[in-house]
């Protein structure tokens, strides 16, 4: 059985089953094909730089390179901090229990961009857990799909339809607003009823 989502929530452990969910799914897929004039599809090519030469589809790839630019393989590639410390791998979420926080206030996850979206399938979920949904209550908890560098913040919600999983990160950065009001300012020496309007006859 794929490993799902599992939370606890006041001593009492609920485990879901995702489905990520996509532009594609929600609102079906359109392809456009490009034909010649027999009606054949055509496929994509590069041209290079200089112009000179046609590159058809499978004929170039990316390669990682060194100081010396000789190849280094990505298996080899190494995750360093800030401080040039090897970076640590975070083990995947799926099928281990996660604290659930909160409930949280809704706007928290204006906070956030989200990220990746999953529709979540009930298995074994508390009364407790499923009441707070029920009743729009939102949780946040942590969630990696696969072992990574990080995890990502992850809100739990519900409404009548079904219950959904926001994997989402930090926007980091603050609300701009405006600390004063519109203050208007009369010009000066104006007349009663005089117009700023430009005056066409004047050209």
């Amino acid at each position: 059985m794929a490993r799902g989502i599992v939370v606890t929530f006041e001593g009492e452990t609920s485990s879901f089953s995702l489905t990520k969910l996509d532009r594609e799914k929600l609102y079906g897929r359109r392809e456009r094909i490009v034909v010649d004039e027999r009606g054949d599809p055509c496929s994509a090519a590069h041209l290079t730089t200089d112009g000179a030469a046609v590159v058809p589809p499978g004929g170039c790839a990316h390669a990682y390179v060194d100081a010396s630019f000789d190849t280094v393989e990505r298996s080899d590639l190494k995750a360093v901090d800030a401080e040039g410390n090897f970076a640590q791998l975070v083990p995947s979420t799926l099928g281990v229990a996660q604290p659930l926080e909160g409930p949280v206030d809704a706007r928290r996850v204006l906070d956030h961009i989200v990220t990746a979206v999953y529709q979540l399938a009930p298995e074994a979920v508390s009364p407790k857990l499923a009441r707070a949904l029920e009743a729009g209550q939102v949780f946040e908890t942590r969630f990696n799909y696969r072992e990574d560098y990080a995890d990502s913040p992850c809100f739990l919600l519900a409404n009548e339809d079904a219950t959904f999983a926001l994997v989402a990160c930090p926007t980091r950065f603050g609300w701009a607003a405006r600390e004063a009001g519109v203050t208007e300012i009369e010009p000066d020496n104006a007349e009663a009823g005089e117009s700023d309007d430009l005056d066409f006859s004047m050209i």
